[in-house]
């Protein structure tokens, strides 16, 4: 099967990624709307029952299975598992999620809030504490201001809870904010695309 021609789409609470002719679009989820064939997965209940009347949509959630005790484990989450066999996978986004992989079996895994999300939460708290984003820096040293107070102890929540289950594992990292914090760490692997490769490999799997 020639994926160059082939869209494939993942549809988020927030966004819709669209892979096709080896670039990759990213639209607001509530404005994806398409007509020609495309493969995708979708974790917005809302849009999935509106492509279930679209023809030309291929949901690719009933080809995925993973052995997990998790209940309630999302779509994204699950393709991701399925891809990588051994790992840890780590898709920081809207949220951040971790996810444990032990030869083909999904252990568990943890969600935390995404760094935007984790920023709009100083702000609420008083207009004093808005930082407006994160940069890398260095987390082990003490901070001396407000800025890297905050853009610390983000950065520090995330980055001891992934060490603290990767152990020596690799640590795939996707997402928005994935490059970034696999900046910190030695053994870790980051790829943009990761859930198309996911997706890719289901279709070659169960549909070609």
């Amino acid at each position: 099967m020639d994926f160059d021609n082939i869209k494939l789409v993942d549809i988020g609470n927030t966004n819709a990624k669209i892979l096709y002719k080896k670039q990759i679009d990213i639209l607001s989820a509530n404005d994806f709307d398409d007509h020609d064939e495309f493969y995708y997965i979708c974790v917005n209940k809302k849009i999935n029952e509106k492509l279930k009347q679209n023809k030309q949509a291929i949901n690719l959630e009933k080809y995925i299975n993973i052995k997990t005790s998790y209940k309630g484990l999302g779509i994204d989450r699950k393709i991701l598992c399925s891809y990588i066999e051994d790992g840890i996978i780590v898709d920081a986004g809207s949220a951040i999620t971790i996810d444990v992989m032990d030869e083909k079996n999904h252990l568990g895994g943890y969600i935390l809030p995404g760094i935007a999300n984790c920023l709009k939460i100083y702000e609420n708290i008083s207009s004093v504490l808005k930082v407006d984003k994160i940069d890398p820096i260095m987390i082990d040293k003490l901070p001396d201001n407000t800025t890297d107070a905050i853009s610390k102890a983000i950065l520090k929540s995330v980055i001891l809870m992934i060490k603290d289950v990767s152990k020596d594992k690799k640590i795939y990292f996707c997402g928005g904010d994935g490059l970034m914090i696999s900046s910190y760490f030695e053994n870790a692997i980051y790829k943009q695309d990761l859930i198309f490769d996911a997706m890719k490999k289901i279709i070659k799997e169960n549909i070609c």
